[in-house]
């Protein structure tokens, strides 16, 4: 598996969770939110810390300023919602901008920037790049991820 395959695996599992919190209610439904928080938050990180700037070195850079825009926009979203009640009424709402902030941004992603790369990069280095990745993975496990969730910002670095 390379970087490429395990980062869509990531935007698959994302997408069931969403599909899973739309037929659910109450602690069941918090429970949930708090898997998109954490599986965003890896994702996101992963790719701020890794495939970004791998795919800078690939001589990729309009798409990488966006995705970071579009993450630091996930990242609010993400930290409004963890800091509401489940019953207040603008949660779904937010739920639902959510959604569609990561569906635009995983679509945009699997059209362009993810193939120019795949098209660019070779295969040793993504699936090096994976190992890499799947070790930070399972550290970050072991962290607090919800803080990384509500205080990491997604900011270029500088080049």
């Amino acid at each position: 598996m390379s970087a490429i395959e395990l980062l869509k695996q990531q935007h698959r599992e994302v997408d069931g969770l969403f599909q899973r919190i739309k037929s659910t209610t109450g602690d069941e439904r918090i429970a949930l939110l708090g898997k998109v928080a954490e599986a965003l938050t890896i994702h996101a990180a992963l790719e701020e810390q890794y495939f970004y700037p791998f795919a800078r070195q690939q001589g990729v850079d309009g798409l990488i300023d966006e995705s970071f825009q579009d993450h630091a926009e996930v990242k609010r979203l993400l930290s409004e919602i963890l800091q509401m009640k489940q019953t207040d009424p603008g949660l779904e709402g937010l739920c639902l901008r959510l959604e569609r902030m990561v569906t635009e941004h995983v679509s945009q992603e699997e059209s362009a920037l993810l193939p120019k790369v795949q098209s660019l990069a070779n295969e040793e280095d993504l699936d090096s790049m994976r190992e890499d990745m799947q070790q930070a993975i399972d550290q970050w496990r072991n962290t607090e991820l919800l803080r990384m969730a509500e205080h990491q910002e997604s900011l270029p670095p500088s080049v």
